[in-house]
């Protein structure tokens, strides 16, 4: 009966925008909610750490917000439709960036989120974007092993640094030179923070870079 219903809602909504569910005709995500999407430029479009240096297409805001939840919340497709952003956005860094051998990580979901969810997102985008570019993937050399609290209930860095803490855990040895890190969002950095520290604990030679299809801030 679910499945039926879920076909019969997935007909009406056919061809409509998978974000804001109006008409969009053949595209997938309407030029509405593109048009309203904040790209970022290069003045703006990475943070440093000590850990990692993170690139980020567009602005955790509005429509892209929307979509973001919207794939977590089940529309799947919409990882592959993210995935297509990263690789465009990608091909816009410099050589310097790109001319590396990377290995191409997802940051992990707890194995209850996927779960509760039926996949882990960032991995089905970095799949995606690893066999675009011709990079290698893995998502079987670390994996999260700490039920943590969502992000977005912890308005504190410290807590959310606390939150994620000693989260990952290095179950798989690790050969790489470069690895690429894939994440949804980048707000405070904790977590790519944490994941590129439980590589580098063992690892200090690894030179680690990520990319994230949306920030929380505007880096000014």
């Amino acid at each position: 009966m679910l499945k039926t219903l879920t076909k019969f809602i997935d007909l009406i909504f056919e061809n409509s925008c998978v974000i804001c569910n109006e008409s969009s005709g053949q595209d997938f995500v309407c030029r509405s909610c593109e048009n309203a999407f904040v790209i970022r430029n290069e003045n703006n479009n990475f943070k440093s750490f000590d850990e990692i240096i993170v690139y980020s297409w567009s602005l955790y805001d509005g429509r892209l917000r929307d979509g973001i939840i919207a794939l977590k919340a089940g529309k799947k497709k919409l990882a592959n439709y993210f995935g297509n952003k990263l690789i465009d956005f990608w091909e816009t860094l410099s050589k310097d960036i790109k001319n590396k051998n990377y290995l191409v990580m997802p940051i992990p979901s707890h194995k209850q989120r996927i779960k509760e969810r039926g996949y882990c997102q960032t991995t089905l985008i970095a799949k995606d974007f690893a066999q675009t570019t011709g990079l290698n993937f893995t998502d079987n050399l670390i994996i999260k092993n700490k039920q943590t609290k969502y992000m977005n209930s912890l308005h504190d860095i410290n807590e959310r640094r606390e939150n994620i803490k000693d989260a990952f855990e290095i179950i798989n040895p690790i050969y790489a030179k470069d690895i690429l890190v894939i994440d949804d969002i980048l707000t405070s950095g904790s977590t790519l923070c944490e994941f590129a520290k439980t590589i580098h604990r063992n690892n200090p030679d690894i030179n680690i870079v990520g990319i994230t299809v949306a920030a929380g801030d505007r880096y000014n």
